[in-house]
C-alpha cells in the first residue's frame, strides 16, 4: 500500500482525501491530512507537513501555489513522491530551473481539466513542435481579479458576448491567474517550454461550461483539442473533473494495474 497525505483540505482535497478514506484508489491509503485550519472530523488525522515526511509515501499538493513552494524540497529530499495540482507554481523561475536537480521523491503534475497532453509530449520530445496554443473560455464573472482596475472589472462583468481578458505568453497568464491556468502550467510543462505555448483567456456570460481549446503545429503533425469541463458547485474557478483527475494521477503511482470493468 502507498501511504497518502492530502495537503490542503479545500474544494479538491476534501474530494481526494474523501475518496481515498473510501478505498477509491486501490494500492493507496489515506494516512494524514495537512492544514492550517483545525478540521472538524477530517477523514484522517491531521498532521503537520513535518509529521507528514515521516509516515507519506506520497503526498498530494492541493492547497495553492505558495505552498508548493514551501513543500517540494523537503518532500522529494525526504524521499516521498510530490503530486502537485498547482502546477502554476513550476513555472516560477525560483522553482523550474531547479527541478531537474531535486529528489530522490519523484515530482508529477496532475494534468488537471485538460487532455491530450501525452502526445503534445512526445511530439515535443521529437523536436517537431513549433507552437502550442491554448483558448480557455470560462464564466465572466469566475475571471474577475483583484488586481484588476474597477474599470475593467465593470467591463469584463458588463460584458453581453464573449471579450477577451487575456491574451499573452505561458509565463504572464499563469502569473495573473494562477488558480485558472494551471492548465497553462501543464501544457507548458508537458511540451517543455513556456515560449511555444501562446495563451488567450475569454469570458462568457452565458457559457455553462469551461472550454479549453487546444492546438498545436509541428512537423509531425496538426492537433486539436477541445475539453469541455463543468466548473465546481463548490468553486466555479476550479472544473468538477479536477479531483478526479488528482485522483487518477495517485493511481498511477500505485503497483495496481489499471481496473476494466
Amino acid at each position: 500500500m502507498r501511504r497518502v497525505v492530502v495537503a490542503g483540505y479545500g474544494v479538491i482535497g476534501s474530494q481526494v482525501a474523501g475518496e481515498l478514506a473510501k478505498g477509491g484508489v486501490p494500492g493507496a491509503e489515506l494516512v494524514g491530512i495537512v492544514d492550517s485550519r483545525v478540521l472538524t472530523d477530517p477523514p484522517a488525522p491531521q498532521c503537520t507537513l513535518s509529521e507528514a515526511l515521516h509516515i507519506a509515501d506520497v503526498v498530494v499538493e492541493c492547497a495553492g501555489q505558495p505552498a508548493v513552494h514551501e513543500m517540494i524540497d523537503p518532500v522529494l529530499g525526504g524521499g516521498a513522491d510530490l503530486v502537485v495540482t498547482s502546477v502554476g507554481a513550476l513555472l516560477d523561475e525560483r522553482l523550474g530551473s531547479r527541478l531537474g536537480s531535486l529528489g530522490p521523491g519523484r515530482l508529477l503534475g496532475t494534468h488537471g481539466a485538460v487532455g491530450g497532453l501525452d502526445l503534445l509530449a512526445s511530439v515535443a520530445r521529437a523536436g517537431g513542435l513549433d507552437v502550442a496554443r491554448l483558448r480557455t473560455t470560462k464564466k465572466s464573472a469566475s475571471l474577475v481579479r483583484e488586481w484588476m482596475t474597477r474599470e475593467r472589472t465593470a467591463e469584463i462583468l458588463a460584458a453581453r458576448d464573449p471579450i477577451t481578458v487575456f491574451s499573452g505568453s505561458a509565463d504572464e497568464a499563469a502569473r495573473l491567474f494562477p488558480d485558472s491556468l494551471n492548465v497553462v502550467a501543464a501544457l507548458a510543462t508537458a511540451v517543455g517550454s513556456t515560449q511555444l505555448v501562446e495563451v488567450e483567456l475569454v469570458g462568457d456570460p452565458t457559457a455553462p461550461m469551461t472550454t479549453h481549446e487546444i492546438t498545436a503545429e509541428g512537423d509531425l503533425g496538426d492537433y486539436c483539442f477541445t475539453i469541455r469541463n463543468t466548473p465546481s458547485n463548490q468553486n466555479p474557478r476550479t472544473s468538477a473533473v479536477t479531483a478526479w483527475s488528482v485522483l487518477h494521477t495517485v493511481a498511477s503511482l500505485t503497483d495496481r494495474a489499471p481496473l476494466i470493468a
